[in-house]
């Protein structure tokens, strides 16, 4: 973990590895959200803040046992958020990221899911007028002869390799600017959020036969032209870290949340490429809510008719989640913005139907880079 100085705690970190550093200022007091979520406001649940007040409140999350997916008593509820998110697993069956699944064809066995880039994106960061290439993704490894694809399992409990897996990973398509953040200073290469393009990956994803992935018909990337009101509620989804009740941290469990959109797109004075800042407002202060394993799950906006896939999680404080840190007034999350990519990743899906393998051709003219499992990595 690397920190600014002995006397600023760096805050921020891709939520599923590397971390960074942040400033004291502070975004203006969001108003209490009015609007009701999801259908008829079931969707509304809140974060328990109660005891996260410093910071040796460690990983106590955001999202609290009363938003645990399995827990939810209506079914009907418990089902539609498990069609909205699934399990990013390696090889071995352990979970290590989220995504959302946006679409499944029954006849070809072909679904597409929308996680994070830093989960499949290896290396430190490259230079801004540099492209991502194939050979930095790792979802495809070929280490000793043998190939290791990893998986999606479709799951209300990914802990502990459990969960049903749903598909395998055949293709992964990352926008060509992407640029990995390891820390959020301005020395080195693409290491602020101006330089940031896009931290979003579509996973191409084959089904065998017998297995089926679920997506909820509601859910759609947001358009461009969507406008959210200033501090109304979005929900979250991901099977990030938690504390249990005895201090243990577990994970891979599926959770939701309320989050409040802060409709900031900057940081520090800087106004990132499709960056959005969330979080919750309490009590004078703001509260981070994704953590680690978190990343590359949905940020959901409803708009009376459907679930608008608006971000895509991406950092977190670094010391903690799910609480402010005790030297600030402020603690929040910053979600990828979905909305520019939203016509390229449809050109793509829409274009994209065979079951493995890239379409080098739609990728480039989408402005995105594909590798697939021919791309066999030491």
């Amino acid at each position: 973990m690397k920190k600014i100085s002995a006397a600023l705690l760096s805050m921020f970190s891709l939520v599923a590895c590397n971390s960074g550093g942040g400033s004291s200022s502070v975004f203006p007091p969001p108003p209490t959200p009015i609007n009701l979520v999801g259908p008829n406001g079931l969707y509304k649940c809140l974060p328990d803040l109660s005891s996260v007040n410093s910071i040796n409140s460690n990983l106590k999350i955001a999202y609290g046992n009363n938003c645990l997916v399995e827990n939810t008593s209506n079914l009907s509820l418990r089902d539609s958020l498990e069609s909205m998110a699934v399990a990013i697993t390696l090889s071995n069956g352990r979970s290590y990221c989220t995504g959302t699944p946006l679409s499944y064809n029954e006849n070809t066995g072909v679904g597409y899911i929308l996680s994070a880039a830093h989960c499949f994106v290896a290396g430190s960061a490259k230079a801004p007028n540099q492209e991502v290439v194939p050979s930095t993704i790792t979802t495809f490894t070929k280490t000793d002869g043998v190939l290791h694809i990893n998986y999606i399992n479709q799951t209300l409990n990914a802990n502990g390799e459990s969960g049903t897996t749903t598909g395998k990973i055949t293709a992964v398509y990352i926008p060509k600017r992407y640029c990995q953040v390891p820390y959020m200073t301005r020395s080195e290469g693409c290491s602020d959020l101006t330089q940031q393009d896009g931290d979003i990956a579509l996973l191409k994803v084959s089904l065998d036969k017998g297995q089926s992935l679920r997506y909820n018909p509601l859910v759609k990337p947001a358009t461009q032209g969507l406008s959210i009101p200033f501090a109304d509620y979005i929900i979250a989804l991901g099977y990030g870290d938690i504390n249990s009740s005895n201090g243990t941290i577990t994970n891979k469990r599926l959770y939701y949340i309320t989050y409040q959109y802060f409709n900031q797109n900057s940081y520090q004075g800087q106004f990132g490429k499709s960056v959005i800042f969330n979080g919750y407002f309490l009590n004078n202060r703001y509260y981070s809510i994704i953590c680690r394993g978190d990343s590359g799950g949905g940020d959901f906006y409803w708009d009376g008719t459907h679930w608008n896939l608006v971000g895509i999680h991406s950092y977190g404080l670094k010391a903690s989640c799910g609480m402010n840190n005790v030297a600030y007034s402020w603690a929040y999350d910053a979600s990828t913005d979905v909305r520019p990519f939203t016509t390229y990743l449809q050109n793509i899906m829409n274009t994209d139907t065979a079951a493995g393998g890239c379409n080098n051709g739609v990728a480039a003219n989408n402005k995105f880079i594909c590798a697939d499992s021919s791309t066999e990595l030491n």
